[in-house]
């Protein structure tokens, strides 16, 4: 069984999970609010059924004639493990699911760090964030070399506070850029306000870093850390923040409470 995203319930079992699709939705049977298959890890599926479809035709190879009705079975289950196991349930909203307001404060001192990508890389995809916002004209980015394969990424006209943070996201997870086999370091920079949904007033003027947890599997997660110790998650598909236990923060990010 797997949660909902709207009322958390453990509704969705193997049967839900295998329909789950992208392009269509579903409801909860507990809330009745409409969902559909988390896009990462419905594209996650291909890989996973060649890797069944692979290990299927090993153990045909090796079973006697008598028994390949075994392994044809043997493979329908390993693809449907693969459907259940990957699948997640995830809000089906506006592309602009109802974000609050945001003023632009254009003295803002939000930057992000980011170590690990080529120059002409780091432009490609920091274009291809920008052509993928709804904010028209496009956000301003500017890129400033420090090092070789060290950047910084400020905004001279602001950046709402998701677009922030969807940005750290996706300068881990670019779309048709291979990270594999990298080392990447990307840490965002900023001093909290209201506009950073979920977060206690009492920590508003506080800094904070934004950054991609340390062994992430859920690739549409970014997690904060305050310079109080505080730390908050926040999913790509919620836009919320919300706290957490544990900071999850990787070696190469130091705390800014140190």
């Amino acid at each position: 069984m797997k949660k909902c995203p709207h009322c958390h319930e453990e509704s969705f079992g193997w049967r839900e999970l295998m329909g789950l699709d992208y392009f269509s939705s579903a409801e909860c049977k507990a809330c009745g609010q409409p969902v559909r298959n988390n896009g990462v890890r419905l594209f996650l599926t291909f890989p996973a059924i060649i890797a069944a479809l692979f290990l299927g035709g090993i153990l045909l190879s090796v079973l006697p004639g008598s028994m390949e009705a075994l392994g044809f079975l043997a493979i329908l289950l390993l693809i449907g493990i693969s459907l259940i196991l990957l699948a997640k349930p995830s809000r089906l909203e506006d592309p602009n699911p109802g974000l609050p307001s945001f003023t632009p404060d254009l003295n803002n001192n939000k930057m992000i760090m980011v170590c690990g990508w080529q120059e002409d890389e780091l432009i490609g995809i920091v274009d291809d964030f920008r052509e993928q916002s709804t904010i028209d004209p496009p956000m301003e980015i500017e890129i400033q070399k420090q090092f070789d394969r060290e950047f910084v990424l400020t905004f001279p006209g602001d950046i709402a506070p998701w677009d922030f943070a969807a940005l750290v996201n996706y300068l881990n997870y670019p779309i048709d850029f291979d990270s594999a086999g990298r080392a990447l370091v990307v840490a965002g920079r900023t001093t909290l306000n209201a506009d950073f949904s979920g977060i206690p007033e009492s920590l508003m003027g506080t800094e904070a870093i934004l950054y991609v947890p340390e062994d992430d599997d859920d690739y549409t997660v970014v997690y904060m850390h305050t310079e109080t110790g505080d730390n908050f998650a926040m999913s790509m598909n919620e836009m919320v923040w919300q706290g957490v236990d544990e900071p999850r923060l990787p070696a190469a990010i130091t705390p800014l409470n140190q």
